[in-house]
C-alpha cells in the first residue's frame, strides 16, 4: 500500500465521524417539526405512492428511520475504523502514534465533540517545530503497516 493510499484511508476516518454525526444533527432537527424533508429519504419518497416532497411521518416512525440510517453507516465503517486504530496503534514510536491519532482521530471533549487538530496545532501540543512534525508524519506514514 502506497503513502498516499494511506493517507487517502485514514482521512476517510473524519469523513466517518462528520457522517454520522451529520445524520445525528439531522435526526434531531427532524423532532423538532411536524412535516420534514431529507434528502436521506429521497427514496422513500420517489419509491411511494404519496406524491410531493415531503415525508410525512410520526416522530417515532422517523426516530426509528434515523436509528436504522445511523445504525446502516457504523457497520458499513466500523470494520475500517477498527483496523485504523490497530494499526496505528502497532506503530513502535508512541509520538507518531499520538501525532497520527490527533491529526486523524482527534480527540472527544466532554461534549461528546470530536476535535481533530492542524499540523501547527499538533507541533505546539508535542512541543515540537512545524518541521519536525512534518518528519514524523512521514515516517510514521512509512512505518504503519497496510490495514
Amino acid at each position: 500500500m502506497t503513502i498516499e493510499e494511506k493517507k487517502q484511508l485514514l482521512r476517510k476516518y473524519g469523513q466517518i465521524d462528520d457522517r454520522i454525526e451529520q445524520l445525528r444533527r439531522a435526526k434531531e432537527n427532524s423532532r423538532l417539526c411536524d412535516k420534514y424533508h431529507s434528502t436521506e429519504f429521497e427514496e422513500k419518497i420517489k419509491g411511494s405512492k404519496s406524491k410531493g416532497s415531503i415525508v410525512e411521518v410520526t416522530v417515532e416512525k422517523r426516530e426509528e428511520d434515523w436509528d436504522k440510517l445511523i445504525r446502516k453507516e457504523l457497520e458499513i465503517f466500523c470494520d475500517l475504523r477498527i483496523r485504523i486504530e490497530r494499526a496505528i496503534s502497532l506503530l513502535e514510536d508512541m509520538t507518531q502514534q499520538r501525532l497520527l491519532r490527533l491529526l486523524y482521530l482527534g480527540e472527544i471533549d466532554e461534549y461528546g465533540d470530536r476535535t481533530r487538530f492542524s499540523f501547527t496545532e499538533i507541533s505546539q501540543m508535542l512541543c515540537y517545530s512545524e518541521r519536525q512534525i512534518y518528519r514524523i508524519y512521514k515516517k510514521a506514514l512509512t512505518n504503519l503497516k497496510d490495514f
